[in-house]
């Protein structure tokens, strides 16, 4: 926050940490949403250039929220924040995208670019408290995926030995479904056999 409550820096911030503010990018990032799940296979030239518009539009206004931020917390704050340097990133890509599109497309093949596109969604999750909480959530519980893959592979071999052992000798039969697919007859085939059921 600005320290002098007079000044522009100061009003300029003030706007941007506002509601008003966040429901109308919020509401941009829905549209953007909308836009970007309108695409679809052989369109019409006129619907493509139509989106390809919709997106410029999209990523003006996108620039532009990143410059009133800029100004507002100044720079070097600005930057502070992970949530902005994401914005500022998927911002230059966006113009890189449209800029490749626009001059270059012909002579390299840069379709990568177009993430960014999709990368403004990610804008939503910064929006709400809960949703937040929930990433946060989901992110931590990814430290326990070893533990939980290291149980499932120990219960695997388990039930691998456990199968060889007591269904290993049936004899296979091309028309039932102990086959030469679905047997217990070796380590490997117990666990692929597993796998499969566990898929299934």
């Amino acid at each position: 926050m600005p320290q002098n409550q007079q000044s522009f820096q100061y009003r300029m911030w003030k706007f941007v940490v506002s509601p008003p503010f966040e429901y109308s990018i919020m509401i941009m990032i829905a549209l953007n949403t909308v836009v970007l799940m309108m695409k679809y296979y052989d369109a019409p030239n006129a619907y493509e250039a139509m989106l390809k518009y919709l997106n410029i539009v999209f990523t003006a206004l996108f620039s532009m929220e990143c410059i009133l931020k800029i100004i507002a917390f100044g720079p070097l704050n600005y930057l502070k924040d992970a949530w902005n340097v994401f914005d500022f990133v998927t911002v230059l890509g966006s113009i890189t995208d449209i800029l490749v599109t626009e001059f270059n497309d012909r002579l390299l093949n840069l379709s990568f670019l177009r993430l960014f596109r999709a990368a403004r969604l990610i804008k939503l999750l910064r929006q709400g408290y809960t949703i937040r909480i929930l990433l946060w959530t989901f992110v931590q519980s990814f430290k326990a995926l070893p533990y939980v893959c290291l149980l499932i592979a120990m219960l695997f071999f388990i039930y691998a030995i456990i199968g060889m052992q007591v269904f290993g000798n049936i004899e296979l039969n091309e028309d039932t479904a102990i086959n030469h697919h679905n047997n217990f007859r070796t380590f490997l085939q117990a666990l692929m056999l597993l796998f499969r059921q566990s898929d299934a």
